[in-house]
């Protein structure tokens, strides 16, 4: 999500225990110090206390472009996106074409809806080094994100030129692809991404919903090409005025006013796709030893998969209740669509793609409870899965238990760093706890 290349810190000092100053006779190993002891908190998503130690290290050298740049990443870790390019552009100050740098404060311009801006970086990127494909793709994520459907096209076919191999500038060709319903092109396109890397589920799942579209228009779903989809975590709030001829909302989901009000407020920051949407791909977050904080895959405008993507023989076909349930959720049928998850678990209740699938329609439903035993169903069968961890902190959320929400929600983001779900579910139950005068394990009846 925010993070993105993060620079390296010389180990020239053992870390401080404590906050106490460092004992380093030199100013490169006192900065060093507070750096890592900075770093080390944004591991444990502590990034206030990370900011303050990022601080104390610009206090000794204001200079540091390291500490500036992950600075900034903490900063917008925290959703203080104008901060953290502030930080960013001292960073620049320092070196004006440092790609990291560049990189990253693309990243948070793109954040805040400064589009063009967020171009210009990438564009410099390019114009730097024209055959740098991650740039191409992460230039054609923000033109699709704005809408610019045929100039993403450009920079995926440009991305894909320069490195035919990448099976997320193939899986973003195909999404573009569906946007003008060119639909047997963007499944050619998913099916080379699929030729790449056959472990990713949610490739499965957009060439799913390609071929459902096809479907629409009269064409047949051939189930066997569609794997199990599992729908991405709620980026949208849990809640909306249910259209026409849709199963009304229970109106005690909302048992706390506060709750509600801070739901309606973020409305417009969730608004970004239904559950079914297509999602971006991104790539896997490379093992490194010496990286303190992981770097970012290039996308970073919708859930990002595993850095470790399951191997192909996991990927099976799929039930045809699943299929079934998945559309009727996608057309607001949630009393349907549960009874679809409902008999694919008779046949196999250790599903947890079925269980997170009944958890979010019963969720829909008004039924938080019963949602919430979904997911910890689901959480048994596959501990630690960062998007049943979500929807359970949404669903704690709702019914005002938002400790517990909050709990969730910190799971999920030690288990992906880049979810952009339990980073705004965090900001979410910091806010109600400044609201209400509570503290985070009070009770929030």
């Amino acid at each position: 999500m925010i993070l993105g290349k993060k620079k390296k810190m010389p180990d020239t000092k053992a870390k401080s225990p404590d906050d106490t100053p460092p004992r380093s006779g030199t100013i490169e190993g006192g900065v060093t110090t507070w750096a890592n002891k900075g770093n080390n908190l944004v591991e444990s998503s502590m990034y206030a206390e990370a900011i303050r130690c990022y601080n104390k290290a610009l206090e000794i050298n204001p200079r540091s472009l390291e500490v500036l740049n992950n600075r900034g990443l903490a900063l917008a870790r925290t959703g203080r996106l104008g901060d953290a390019i502030l930080s960013y552009d001292r960073a620049l100050d320092l070196k004006p074409d440092d790609p990291e740098v560049l990189y990253n404060k693309g990243i948070a311009l793109a954040q805040i809806g400064k589009t063009s801006e967020a171009l210009a970086c990438y564009d410099k990127l390019i114009e730097a080094n024209p055959n740098d494909f991650n740039s191409w793709c992460s230039k054609g994520d923000v033109l699709f994100e704005a809408g610019n459907y045929e100039e993403a096209l450009k920079a995926y076919d440009q991305s894909i030129q320069l490195n035919p191999t990448d099976e997320t500038a193939w899986n973003n060709r195909g999404m573009t692809l569906v946007k003008f319903n060119r639909y047997e092109e963007a499944i050619e396109s998913y099916d080379k991404a699929l030729e790449l890397n056959p472990g990713i589920e949610k490739i499965w799942s957009n060439k799913g919903l390609a071929i459902a579209k096809m479907n629409e228009k009269g064409d047949k779903i051939d189930l066997a090409k569609i794997a199990v989809t599992l729908p991405k975590e709620e980026t949208s709030v849990p809640w909306k005025e249910p259209p026409p001829k849709e199963p009304s909302v229970r109106t005690d989901m909302f048992e706390n006013p506060l709750i509600r009000s801070i739901m309606e407020k973020s409305s417009p920051v969730f608004e970004k796709a239904e559950a079914f949407a297509p999602e971006m791909v991104s790539r896997p977050v490379p093992d490194s030893p010496q990286a303190i904080i992981p770097d970012a895959p290039p996308k970073e405008y919708h859930e990002p998969v595993s850095g470790k993507p399951a191997v192909a023989s996991k990927v099976k076909s799929p039930d045809e209740n699943m299929v079934k349930g998945n559309l009727l959720y996608s057309q607001g049928k949630y009393e349907e669509a549960i009874e679809c998850f409902t008999k694919l678990l008779e046949k196999d209740d250790k599903n947890k793609t079925a269980w997170n699938n009944k958890g979010l329609a019963l969720g829909k439903f008004g039924r938080v409870f019963e949602a919430i035993d979904c997911y910890d169903k689901a959480l048994e069968i596959a501990p630690g899965d960062p998007v049943v961890l979500n929807n359970k902190g949404s669903a704690f959320f709702k019914k005002g238990r938002v400790s517990e929400a909050l709990e969730c929600y910190k799971t999920a983001l030690e288990k992906n760093p880049d979810s952009k779900t339990a980073i705004k579910g965090i900001e979410l139950c910091n806010e109600y706890f400044v609201k209400s005068g509570k503290k985070a394990g009070a009770a929030t009846s």
